[in-house]
């Protein structure tokens, strides 16, 4: 069984720097990967938080993301 849950973020604004910065305090919890309508947003917050940028379909039809927050 998986140690941690990989998450995936949909929804790339403001807000989700507060949601990406706490996943890491939990410990049974890794960032995955990220989506937003903007693929520049996308990959900024790929950037700064060493994760993948997808699509929202690819995020979730991802099999190694095993939770979604939806940040829209």
């Amino acid at each position: 069984s998986k140690t941690k849950l990989a998450i995936g973020v949909i929804g790339c604004g403001n807000i989700s720097v507060t949601y990406l910065r706490n996943a890491a305090l939990f410990g049974r919890m890794e960032l995955g990967a990220c989506a937003d309508i903007s693929a520049d947003m996308a990959a900024l917050r790929a950037k700064e938080y060493g994760i993948r940028a997808l699509g929202v379909d690819a995020l979730l039809a991802d099999p190694d993301i095993d939770l979604v927050l939806n940040l829209t």
